[in-house]
């Protein structure tokens, strides 16, 4: 594991992490009850699980791959299913009503369809990092491991 990406467990606390050390840990104690490594966890969890990297990676990884994340709206005017204008009349439609997902607030509108939605997450999902591929990138991980730990996470379905 790589000690130089992470703080101390009080730094860590201090800046809010706790909390998501707790959900994992208590995901991971979960599966240690069960006996069952892959009870529903993902990959970033199964190698947290395995001792393979620390939580204090997983948390970093994690972070970056939701700030790398192609937001929906953003991706729909890339691939020309919306202009400018209808991008705005739907971010401000969300605001408006306070909740609700961006494919959701596009469909009321009449600005997508179902159908174009379910090809625009389809898109977001491929254009989302791996959090092996992140883990690597951090040097959490060498290429080599994150593969191997990847056929043995998939062996477990």
């Amino acid at each position: 594991m790589t000690t130089a990406l992470c703080e101390t467990k009080q730094d860590y606390e201090l800046r809010g992490g706790i909390d998501t050390f707790n959900v994992l840990t208590r995901k991971v104690a979960i599966c240690e009850d069960n006996g069952d490594k892959e009870a529903g966890i993902g990959f970033g969890e199964y190698l947290l699980y395995e001792g393979k990297i620390d939580e204090c990676e997983l948390e970093l990884a994690l972070n970056f791959q939701e700030q790398k994340h192609v937001v929906l709206g953003v991706l729909a005017v890339q691939e020309k299913f919306l202009d400018n204008s209808q991008l705005c009349a739907v971010l401000d439609y969300q605001r408006f009503i306070g909740k609700g997902l961006f494919g959701e607030m596009a469909i009321e509108l009449g600005f997508l369809s179902k159908d174009e939605v379910d090809t625009l997450l389809d898109m977001q999902e491929r254009k989302h990092i791996r959090i092996g591929e992140v883990l690597v990138l951090f040097g959490a991980v060498t290429r080599e491991d994150m593969e191997e730990a990847l056929k043995e996470f998939h062996s477990l379905r």
